[in-house]
């Protein structure tokens, strides 16, 4: 006879196969009305299920957006919410402190599974392992986590664990059918918001909601403890980020009151999430193989080192919460303030490990900007201060807020982080050379970089600290003091390793490079305002033109459809920036070299020769030691005259005898159709009858098609192969020649009062009689009417 929790789990199972809205529904009733010992048994299950630990696919957390799927998206938000029914699950399974699920440690973070292998335990991970006889390294992480005040917090880690995890998951990194820097509003990225708003409050209010009853006498945690206390069921263990004289309410250190208690058993909440979201999401793919990789039956996928624009954004909202949750410190003697007061200093380390290594591995294009402004957003925590004041139009005053108002206040975390400013701001000053300052992307991120450190009081505090070191040797009228120096030398110690050469950010080497690179603006400046006088002057002799262009092919922009707005606003970047810069480094006009620089007329004559006819024959490279210059290479060095296109042959680049705006307006038809019927076009083409003959003369094959190594949302995708089934194409009726063909004998039929609409049937008959014929003797045509085929189409580049 099947038990309860038999009928439970079959119930959830079934529920799991429902339609996503449908699905929650069913489950929130299924978690209202079951017992405690019926969820123990359906939480894992709905765990493994939503995340795609089983099936590798999940519930679509990163795939479900409002705008494409807003009932999916409403109810799997409200599903997941901190007061939705998922946590009420988990907060229901608290009571049983024996309760454990197992975490795989191969699903950790790359550092922690190689310290584990080395039986180095991080004191976080200290009552979470779970050694399985006969083999070497842990297996398997058992939430055990218990609090003073006997509220156990097992099924609470078990999901953050898996949600953090969801976003590096190596079985998840696929490419998506979207741009994730345009669209990235998924329903994963606005939970990691709201957990981050819900479980690191800014004020003094407690963690909501309130679990009880939690108020319970604890003896006070000792720094070693015996084997009996350490199997005691109520004992405290807690995340290392507070001291234990904080979370121990017997310490006279102190003075137990009503808010007190309801503060101290919310703290495990904040910080399980601050350690856990720190794990993951900081953690920096490397790519040398770990000896525990071997370990398991599953091997771990490899994941590259670049990541998504989707997990930058998220590093960067959760280090705006971190200074909105340090900021708010109040003073007080409460748990919460303590770890506010001691978040960031705990965490700023592999803060600035994570940025350094991202910056060095990025690639040169506009994405950039998404791990700029994370780094932007980690060294002004000033801008993240509770009191913002508000306009009479109700609009924050934005510059005031990102001021620094208090200079004393801010000294001690940029003595702290002072590698976050100048390492990194010297490790982009050689990438910023070598990238196209014409681009406006590049213009505005170059721009917003030198805005930060030309603030006031900013370029001061970094010179007062650097100051302290004895070889900075830097002539400034600063007082020289000691105060910030073993903070220093200890940052680079533990940060950069003892054998790293620290090089000041105002010493002569830096600014020498930096003098240069105001060259580099210099002509860039000039390269700018040069294409704008050109664009604009072309414009206004081909108004003409230029409007019967735009009438069949779209808007005219440039050959990366840059429009002439966008880059009238390039010269005004750079002017600032460079004068920025000589603010900030005290750059003296006559230091810089006085040499002819003249606009860069090859770069800006590209531009021009492919922006009004979108042309793509012109052969070109990017020399690396001149930004942005296109050379043209010699015809002797030209290896290869053709290229070989193995993509979708519907998304080929419009050739020069095709009408730009019909191919993309009949592809936009046939996809919609192939798309709406796809099974019905895929069934008729399969048919081994004379329908079936009739449809694979009129439709196009199915098409082997390669993907090749390319840059996506989630890093760089391997080569793959990917099948096109049957699919209708009238990407022909796009060909100029056609196109006059029938214009032509339109013409001819009206003008010999034929009839135009005469002709078009008598075209369309002459047509569907050419493949009755085919259709009939489809074993003589076997050869051209391939069930496969691959695609192979090359193109001249003369």
């Amino acid at each position: 006879m099947a038990t309860s929790t038999d009928i439970a789990t079959i119930r959830v199972q079934r529920y799991l196969n429902l339609p996503l809205v449908q699905r929650c529904s069913e489950l929130a009733i299924l978690i209202d009305e079951s017992s405690t010992t019926e969820l123990q048994h359906v939480f894992p299950i709905v765990i493994d299920s939503l995340f795609g630990i089983t099936d590798n696919v999940g519930w679509g957390l990163h795939n479900i957006t409002y705008k494409r799927n807003p009932q999916e998206y409403e109810t799997l938000y409200n599903f997941l919410s901190p007061h939705g029914p998922i946590f009420s699950l988990c907060y229901k399974l608290l009571p049983d402190c024996y309760l454990k699920y197992n975490f795989p440690v191969s699903y950790l973070p790359h550092k922690i599974r190689s310290m584990l292998e080395e039986g180095v335990i991080p004191p976080f991970y200290l009552d979470k392992i779970r050694d399985d006889q006969g083999t070497r390294v842990p297996t398997t992480l058992s939430m055990t986590y218990e609090l003073i005040l006997n509220i156990t917090t097992y099924p609470f880690e078990y999901y953050i664990f898996h949600f953090a995890y969801h976003l590096t998951n190596p079985w998840l990194q696929i490419p998506q059918q979207e741009n994730v820097w345009v669209n990235w509003e998924t329903v994963y990225v606005q939970l990691a918001h709201c957990y981050l708003q819900h479980f690191l409050p800014r004020d003094n209010s407690p963690v909501l909601p309130i679990i009880g009853p939690y108020i319970k006498k604890t003896p006070q945690r000792k720094i070693m403890q015996s084997p009996e206390s350490k199997r005691e069921c109520h004992r405290l263990q807690t995340p290392r980020l507070l001291r234990a004289s904080i979370l121990s309410p017997g310490s006279t250190n102190l003075v137990v009151g009503a808010p007190q208690q309801q503060c101290l058993p919310q703290v495990w909440r904040t910080e399980t999430v601050i350690q856990v979201f720190l794990d993951f999401w900081m953690e920096y793919t490397e790519d040398e193989p770990s000896q525990m990789n071997m370990s398991y039956s599953t091997p771990i996928p490899h994941r590259h080192s670049i990541h998504s624009g989707e997990h930058i954004r998220l590093v960067r909202a959760f280090i705006k919460t971190l200074h909105e949750f340090a900021n708010s410190a109040t003073g007080d003697k409460s748990a919460m303030d303590e770890l506010k007061r001691i978040i960031m200093p705990s965490v700023q380390g592999k803060i600035y490990i994570f940025l350094r290594k991202a910056i060095h591995h990025w690639p040169l294009d506009s994405s950039f900007r998404l791990i700029l402004e994370a780094w932007l957003s980690f060294i002004q925590p000033w801008r993240y201060v509770a009191g913002v004041t508000y306009t009479n139009e109700g609009k924050p005053e934005e510059e005031e807020r990102g001021k620094i108002h208090d200079p004393a206040r801010w000294i001690g975390f940029v003595a702290n982080n002072l590698l976050a400013y100048t390492v990194i701001f010297q490790q982009l000053l050689p990438r910023f050379m070598r990238t196209d300052l014409v681009a406006p992307k590049n213009a505005l991120m170059l721009f917003r970089v030198t805005k930060v450190f030309s603030q006031p009081y900013l370029a001061r505090m970094i010179s007062e600290v650097e100051s302290c070191m004895d070889d900075a040797n830097l002539n400034r009228n600063r007082m020289q003091t000691s105060q910030w120096t073993s903070v220093v030398r200890q940052q680079i110690m533990e940060l950069e390793g003892p054998t790293y050469q620290y090089v000041p950010m105002f010493s002569s080497a830096t600014i020498s490079q930096v003098t240069f690179f105001l060259g580099v603006i210099k002509q860039a400046h000039l390269t700018a305002t040069s294409l704008i006088e050109a664009l604009e002057k072309r414009k206004r002799s081909q108004q003409f033109l230029v409007a019967l262009w735009e009438f069949f092919y779209g808007e005219e922009n440039s050959s990366d459809d840059i429009s002439i707005e966008e880059r009238r606003r390039v010269p005004i970047f750079l002017a600032n920036a460079q004068q920025q810069l000589i603010d900030i480094c005290q750059i003296s006009l006559e230091d810089i070299p006085q040499i002819s620089i003249k606009p860069d007329e090859e770069y800006h004559e590209s531009i021009l020769s492919t922006s009004f006819h979108h042309q793509s024959q012109m052969d070109s490279s990017l020399d690396s030691s001149r930004p942005g210059v296109f050379v043209p290479i010699p015809d002797g060095r030209q290896n290869f005259r053709y290229i070989e296109y193995m993509g979708d042959p519907e998304l080929q680049p419009v050739r020069s005898n095709e009408c730009a705006f019909l191919v993309r307006n009949v592809y936009k038809l046939c996809d919609y159709i192939n798309k709406k019927y796809r099974h019905e076009i895929n069934e008729l083409y399969n048919k081994r009858n004379f329908l079936g003959s009739i449809c694979r003369q009129v439709l196009i094959p199915p098409t082997m098609v390669v993907k090749l190594p390319k840059r996506t949302p989630n890093g760089f995708s391997s080569g793959y192969e990917e099948r096109i089934p049957p699919r209708l194409s009238l990407r022909r009726l796009a060909n100029n020649g056609f196109l006059v063909s029938i214009s032509a004998s339109m013409f001819i039929a009206w003008v010999t009062n034929f009839g135009v609409l005469w002709l078009l049937c008598l075209i369309f008959f002459v047509w569907f009689i050419y493949i009755l014929i085919r259709a009939i003797f489809e074993p003589w045509f076997q050869s051209s009417t391939n069930t496969f085929r691959p695609n192979t189409t090359a193109f001249s580049i003369n």
